[in-house]
């Protein structure tokens, strides 16, 4: 039986716009294409946990989790490399964005600009996903 891998997707939030990173050219899967925070999860660690370890791991912010939007499953790079994955709707705490050496650069986004970025395409259905609860949530709603 081939192991299963869970990753993690945070789209984090701050003032109404994401937080987007160009992963290194010297990554071995989709060098140099825009995305999300993403990680694996830890052996014997919870989903929630192994996502607020991640955000912190690659940009040394604190954030809070606002809900899981989706689930999915795809092949990294291949059929050896199966993965099922979690992605989150994450709010901005506090601190100032540290780049690991996983990323060469980052920027905030609207939903908009993010539904245009042709190398974020996997990670459109997440922000429609966001963009829909947006509209009907009250503009007064706060997360906590």
């Amino acid at each position: 039986m081939k192991k299963m891998y869970l990753g993690m997707g945070a789209a984090v939030e701050k003032d109404g716009r994401f937080l987007i990173l160009k992963r290194s050219g010297s990554k071995d899967f989709a060098p140099n294409a825009w995305e999300i925070i993403t990680g694996r999860l830890e052996e014997e660690e919870s989903p929630d946990d192994g996502i607020l370890r991640e955000i912190f791991e690659e940009t040394g912010l604190e954030t809070e989790i606002i809900m899981p939007i989706e689930t999915g499953f795809f092949y990294r790079g291949g059929k050896e490399f199966p993965m099922a994955y979690i992605s989150y709707w994450c709010r901005y705490i506090s601190g100032d964005i540290k780049l690991s050496v996983e990323h060469s650069q980052l920027k905030w986004a609207s939903i908009e600009e993010i539904l245009e970025e042709p190398t974020m395409t996997h990670f459109h259905k997440l922000f429609e996903r966001i963009l829909q609860l947006k509209r009907h949530l009250s503009s007064d709603f706060i997360f906590h």
